[in-house]
């Protein structure tokens, strides 16, 4: 290999690698050096519509590591303006815990379906939750889990996120 393609192959590994490990499945564990296994224990990814819908992605790990993808129209969601791209934060597990997974847990989110939608209705984003572990995808027809949403959103309005410089736009 030349020198002049080993920064191309480079930067393609490194997206390579990179897109591997965000197609990781919600439900993944990870560990840590310590050897304590780490999960999603809450994560919410609104998908586009052909209106203002909010478009985002989090997750927030068991050990507190939380990251926010931000796309568009997320301030009224959130509360505050937040820069597009990624950004990284420590959150409160307790506060997420009590919060969101035990909400989750008393609303019976354990026992809904994996997946409520009709491909043939068209322009609804897709909303998909995690909670500890557990993974609805909510387009069309399922529970009305609106409030889940907004706790959660609320959250990430009032954590102190660090936007990645690499990301900002």
């Amino acid at each position: 290999m030349t020198s002049n393609t080993s920064p191309i192959w480079f930067l393609f590994a490194a997206m390579a690698l990179g897109l591997a490990a965000c197609q990781g499945s919600s439900d993944a564990m990870q560990t840590e050096a310590s050897g304590a296994e780490v999960g999603v224990m809450v994560g919410l990814q609104r998908t586009a519509c052909f209106g203002r819908c909010p478009v985002y992605e989090l997750s927030v790990l068991s050990n507190g590591q939380a990251s926010l993808r931000v796309e568009r129209f997320c301030d009224e969601a959130f509360g505050r303006s937040l820069s597009e791209g990624m950004h990284h934060a420590q959150v409160d597990m307790g506060i997420w815990r009590k919060l969101i997974v035990d909400e989750a847990k008393s609303m019976g989110f354990d026992t809904l379906a994996s997946r409520y939608d009709d491909p043939k209705v068209m322009d609804l984003p897709a909303n998909i939750v995690t909670v500890d572990g557990k993974t609805v995808w909510n387009r069309y027809g399922g529970p009305n889990l609106t409030p889940l949403y907004t706790r959660i959103e609320r959250l990430v309005g009032s954590t102190d996120w660090v936007a990645s410089p690499q990301t900002a736009r």
